[in-house]
């Protein structure tokens, strides 16, 4: 087997790319420019049957990044004396991908969703509206503290056939 040469490797870096169709073989998105890493094989990849250093091809940067802190971690773990690191991998897709029961965990609780003041503002202007021809004006309760809808907004907002729309849930409960 040939070594490469420090100064050989963006050339062969390039030419592997080009054989890739510029595509990184991980993610299967296009590599953009300076984001392009020549990957190779690490003493502990008995499972491929690779020899150490032999390169494997060329991934994103990030992606490499990833699979070496990934490795890295297994190793640590404690794992890595029962099972070879891509053996891990292909199992833990297939857990992944094929282990499901029919219940949640309990830390998993759904969070309430907090109602946007924008549209707490359109059913508050049709209802605004609808009183200005009203002898007895319908009562609109304030935006609540909290955010979270009340069973008297969530009945103006069906009986005015408005769709109440919510901010997005972001990070942690």
């Amino acid at each position: 087997m040939y070594q490469l040469n420090q100064k050989d490797i963006k050339a062969y870096r390039e030419e592997i790319l080009e054989k890739q169709d510029g595509i990184c073989p991980v993610l299967q998105v296009k590599i953009e420019e300076g984001f392009a890493t020549l990957d190779h094989a690490h003493e502990d990849s008995l499972y491929s049957e690779t020899i150490e250093g032999q390169i494997r091809g060329v991934l994103n940067k990030y992606c490499n990044s990833l699979e070496g802190s990934m490795r890295a971690r297994f190793k640590r773990s404690g794992v890595s004396g029962i099972i070879t690191f891509e053996e891990f991998l292909l199992n833990l897709y297939t857990y992944l991908m094929e282990h499901r029961h029919p219940l949640l965990h309990p830390s998993n609780k759904p969070r309430t969703r907090k109602l946007q003041k924008r549209s707490y503002q359109e059913l508050k202007r049709e209802i605004q509206e609808v009183n200005h021809y009203l002898n007895k004006p319908l009562k609109m309760p304030d935006y609540p503290k909290s955010g979270r809808m009340t069973k008297k907004l969530k009945e103006l907002f069906e009986s005015f056939a408005i769709t109440p729309r919510f901010y997005a849930l972001k990070g942690k409960k």
